[in-house]
């Protein structure tokens, strides 16, 4: 076909199969912005909208710190940091997440799983990038931009050590993200959950903004090993404003997030299995 020869699929190394779906998952990418920027508008209102929201949150802060000089230890420059970092890696995880909110509804319900494991690419990588929510760009940029402003106030001279630490923590803390709700998306293949579960459990999101100590320790402990938020932010944070004590626990958020993702793949690939489709 025009010359080009596809190799069948067995025939292939896996780094050729990985390399292969790697090019269709930027042709999604490519084909949806080239959709979306049709709507320009749409984009500047998400980005108002999310202005809105953190300029809240941030008015939030400036106010408790007119009062108060540290929260339990943390300056208002640290805790900052910490509110900027932690936007990085949830926009990340916002850009592929669309599809995972409405994956009971749209890919169970709907019957659009049918479609999906009929192609000859992995069905997880497809329902993550057949679509995405340019909101998570906005985070992006406005964490950048939060992180930055506090990283100047608090003199932080990061070396070339902590910029490679930082590229690393980042996808980390997103693969956390992108494990928790991957495995609440899982649980629609056993029971319906039209949206049930993950907004709760989204909000649940805004505690990991801030310095862990502030809470107790029963939601230190819920936030470290059930929902494990404290790695998506506080503690991968921690690498460039914490004390020895507490930085070395960053450079487990790699493995934390290794280990939730292989545990929610686990739960996902046993849906798939039952999966019988809607008949329809």
């Amino acid at each position: 076909m025009n010359g080009i020869q596809l190799a069948a699929g067995p025939q292939r190394t896996r780094w050729q199969r990985a390399g292969w779906q790697l090019q269709i998952i930027v042709a999604y990418f490519a084909q949806f912005l080239k959709t979306r920027l049709v709507y320009r508008v749409d984009f500047l209102v998400d980005l108002a909208a999310n202005l809105v929201a953190v300029g809240v949150q941030l008015a939030t802060l400036t106010v408790l710190f007119d009062k108060v000089t540290a929260l339990k230890g943390w300056s208002f420059e640290q805790v900052l940091f910490i509110y900027g970092f932690s936007l990085l890696p949830l926009g990340l995880f916002n850009l592929i997440s669309i599809n995972i909110y409405s994956f009971a509804e749209h890919y169970i319900a709907d019957g659009n799983l049918d479609r999906v494991l009929l192609r000859p690419v992995n069905p997880l990588a497809q329902v993550l990038f057949e679509s995405f929510n340019v909101s998570g760009l906005n985070e992006i940029m406005l964490g950048a931009g939060i992180m930055g402003y506090a990283a100047v106030a608090l003199e932080l001279r990061p070396g070339p050590w902590d910029i490679a630490v930082f590229a690393v923590l980042v996808p980390s803390a997103a693969l956390v993200y992108t494990a928790v709700f991957l495995g609440l998306a899982a649980v629609s293949f056993w029971f319906e959950d039209r949206l049930g579960l993950a907004p709760p459990i989204y909000n649940v999101i805004r505690f990991a903004r801030y310095p862990l100590t502030i809470y107790g320790r029963g939601v230190q402990a819920f936030l470290t090993f059930v929902l494990p938020f404290a790695w998506v932010a506080y503690l991968p944070a921690t690498w460039f404003v914490g004390g020895p004590d507490v930085r070395r626990w960053a450079m487990c958020t790699p493995l934390v997030g290794v280990l939730v993702m292989a545990l929610a793949y686990t739960v996902w690939r046993a849906g798939l299995r039952r999966y019988t489709s809607t008949g329809s």
